[in-house]
């Protein structure tokens, strides 16, 4: 796949490229088809989004990357992860292991969840900041490393930093503990920050304020970004380039601006019209029909197609991945 004139993994730039990856999940004997062909990437530098509804497989793909698939369940089909032009492997979990919390770190998608409940703040940021330097819980370097802590929260625009390290995660507020959670995968120096869905559940004011801090911590430290999110929105503010996936499978990818401009599926078309765009001129947002395919029972060819306005015969059949430009589509409308 070519994206953007070269094929990936082909710079020295590239960070995290997925190759052709199928992963499946077992369940009562079957194995569903919860990632196929994705091909994707993320450069030195880069804010790349993927962006879908529920069950698309955006997180299972996140999961992926980070080697936090547990198999089984999970099943790694085909396919390949390179960190830095390096092939991950002989499994998904074994190389995410290799490297995670040194050149990927994650945000998960509930801090709450991901924030062990019973230590303080202070102790998890400590215990966070020793994968990249183990030595630092040493006697004679915890004074420094208490510094380096509060500087990384103060960072993160939280006041009287000292103050929240002996609080625990349920004494927080929401965005409190994505603040407190952003720092923790921070402060071991990732080369990647993977972020699953950094504004779900959050008010709209905090929202803003998570979005701003995002902006200012790719803008200080340079660090590449992976953007989960089902808000095209969120995307659009955020990243350079955008994946939409449906139902495991990427439908279509380019560049950020171009795609929220002028989105080529039809269902990134859908996607964009859901996002509101002046309520007093029409106080009723579109509706996609339907819902997303049950795993277990996938329409044939395009999965998008049993509630496409736009399908006709041939989309019983997968359309192959079209490339226009620098952006890539799968759907006969542009393979004709």
């Amino acid at each position: 796949m070519y994206v953007e004139g070269y094929r990936m993994g082909e710079l020295n730039d590239s960070i995290v490229a997925v190759e052709n990856l199928n992963v499946s999940f077992l369940s009562d004997g079957q194995r569903l088809p919860v990632l196929r062909d994705i091909n994707m990437e993320v450069r030195k530098g880069e804010r790349v989004g993927i962006v879908g509804e529920s069950g698309s497989g955006k997180s299972t793909l996140a999961n992926a990357i980070m080697g936090l698939l547990d198999s089984p369940p999970a099943v790694h089909e085909s396919g390949a992860i390179r960190f830095k032009n390096e092939k991950v492997g002989p499994t998904l979990k074994e190389g995410g292991n290799r490297f995670r919390g040194r050149g990927v770190s994650m945000v998960f998608q509930e801090p709450l969840v991901s924030l062990n409940p019973v230590y303080t703040v202070g102790f998890q940021l400590m215990e966070s900041l020793s994968v990249k330097d183990p030595g630092v819980t040493q006697k004679g370097r915890r004074k420094e490393a208490l510094k380096r802590i509060v500087r990384t929260l103060a960072d993160m625009n939280i006041e009287n930093p000292e103050g929240i390290l002996e609080k625990y995660p349920h004494q927080l507020s929401g965005g409190m503990r994505q603040r407190v959670a952003i720092a923790s995968a921070l402060l071991q120096e990732p080369e990647l920050l993977i972020m699953d869905e950094p504004t779900t559940g959050l008010d709209a004011l905090v929202q803003l304020k998570i979005i701003s801090l995002i902006e200012k911590i790719r803008r200080e430290t340079g660090v590449s970004l992976l953007i989960i999110t089902h808000d095209i929105s969120v995307a659009a503010q955020l990243c350079d380039r955008i994946y939409v996936m449906y139902a495991g499978r990427v439908l279509e990818s380019g560049p950020a601006e171009e795609i929220i401009e002028r989105p080529m599926h039809p269902y990134t078309k859908t996607l964009m019209s859901s996002i509101p765009h002046g309520f007093y001129d029409s106080p009723d947002l579109p509706v996609s029909q339907g819902e997303p395919p049950d795993l277990r029972h996938l329409p044939p060819g395009c999965p998008f197609q049993p509630r496409c306005p736009l399908s006709f015969e041939k989309c019983v059949s997968m359309p192959p991945d079209v490339t226009v430009n620098d952006r890539m589509v799968k759907c006969w409308l542009y393979a004709r």
